[in-house]
């Protein structure tokens, strides 16, 4: 009970904030442009307005100071003025002010419960506070409304009021639903709106940390195999020299030592990197890798799949770091995938250039006739891309070119002793 009465108090202590004069937030919308043009739009409906109800006054008290019609005036435009800023003010405002109007005019003569313009700025009034409160306070508002009209029709001994009040407790309550709705409606666009752009970082993180778990796997089968290398050389080394001094005998041994304590190190901190299938024996993982010597073989495959593809290779070609090699290949083999699935009918050129200290990979297709196939492309082989070139210390250029092909440029490094 006593839970249910502190939630309860809480509620009610909420609505009755939301009800205070500085309830509410502002309905301007972003951006200088629409700003600009809803203080416009809402400055000319209040003057507009204050005009009107400045002209009905004098219309019906013909003898009063000319100060009368001109202060109900501004005073019945202020609210629409102050509604955009601060929303609850001004429907605070907009109630006295609107009975105050219609008492005046209907002093001149019989006419109805609210005056026309009091009618029309209070209607406004309600539509901009419907945008920008929460839906709990709408009925208080619109009851608050029914009850000022409730307190002019009293002021109205001997007259059939009630079809003035049945209209302006209907279009009071279309409005006041009509506005809850857009304001609903802009809400949910936005929360739709941010979990977009959080689900998109979180794609992109989790892209990210897959490609690199990728080439650490990788990582991990190149070097790993050197050091295994490295370390049956060291251990036979010394059978290959008759007499071997013992100096020599520790050296080989503590390479050897060296190297096996630093493949167990890399298996241990990239091996965790692995999938379960990933196992050694299990499957590809322990498969050679492909290195650029493999590209004529996948552009053969390309050209099989009834895309025209070419390659050219320019420069001396020699081996190359693993490293490199293999981010060579995967960073075309890439490209290569993104030409067949986005332009199966346009041609595609890989160009392999052998400088003196870097390897530049090109690959440009030409414009397609026609668009490929809608896909859900998470966008993962961008990023592939882009974090084996920073890993290698490269450069990578993609984008649009100005025929309407597209093209993927990688310069990476070669490292010292690998030309």
């Amino acid at each position: 009970m006593a839970v249910r009465f502190r939630r309860a108090a809480g509620w009610l202590g909420g609505l009755v904030r939301d009800l205070g004069p500085a309830g509410g937030g502002r309905v301007w919308a972003g951006g200088w442009w629409p700003r600009v043009v809803m203080g416009v739009g809402v400055g000319v409906v209040a003057v507009v307005i204050g005009v009107v109800t400045a002209g009905r006054v004098a219309e019906a008290s013909p003898g009063s100071a000319v100060l009368v019609p001109v202060a109900l005036g501004l005073a019945q435009g202020l609210p629409l003025a102050l509604a955009p800023m601060r929303p609850m003010a001004a429907f605070w405002v907009s109630l006295p002010v609107g009975v105050l109007v219609s008492e005046t005019v209907r002093a001149g003569g019989p006419g109805p419960v609210w005056a026309e313009p009091s009618l029309l700025a209070h209607l406004g009034v309600l539509a901009v506070v419907g945008l920008s409160v929460r839906s709990r306070v709408l009925p208080v508002l619109w009851l608050v409304t029914l009850l000022a009209g409730a307190v002019l029709v009293q002021r109205m001994p001997g007259m059939n009021a009630s079809p003035d009040l049945v209209e302006m407790t209907t279009l009071s309550a279309v409005v006041l639903v009509a506005a809850g709705a857009l304001r609903e409606r802009r809400e949910a666009l936005r929360r739709l709106a941010d979990q977009e752009r959080v689900s998109h970082a979180e794609r992109l993180h989790r892209s990210v940390l897959e490609e690199r778990a990728r080439i650490a796997r990788e990582l991990h089968d190149v070097v790993a195999h050197h050091m295994s290398l490295i370390a049956i050389q060291a251990e036979a080394a010394p059978y290959r020299v008759a007499d071997p001094p013992p100096e020599l005998v520790r050296g080989f041994a503590t390479i050897r030592a060296g190297a096996v304590e630093a493949m167990t190190e890399l298996r241990r901190v990239l091996g965790l990197l692995r999938d379960p299938a990933d196992t050694p024996g299990a499957g590809p993982a322990e498969a050679p890798q492909p290195s650029l010597a493999d590209l004529a073989g996948l552009v053969a495959s390309v050209r099989s799949a009834g895309v025209p593809a070419e390659l050219a290779v320019t420069g001396y070609a020699r081996p190359l770091d693993p490293g490199v090699e293999l981010s060579g290949y995967r960073i075309v083999q890439e490209a290569l995938s993104n030409t067949v699935r986005h332009a199966p009918d346009a041609s595609v050129r890989v160009e392999v250039g052998y400088g003196s200290g870097a390897l530049t990979l090109c690959v440009v297709n030409s414009a397609p006739s026609t668009v490929g196939p809608a896909t859900n492309g998470t966008g993962h082989g961008l990023v592939g891309m882009r974090e084996r070139v920073a890993m290698l210390g490269g450069e990578l250029s993609v984008g649009p070119l100005v025929d309407g092909g597209f093209g993927v440029t990688a310069v990476l490094p070669t490292p010292r002793g690998w030309g």
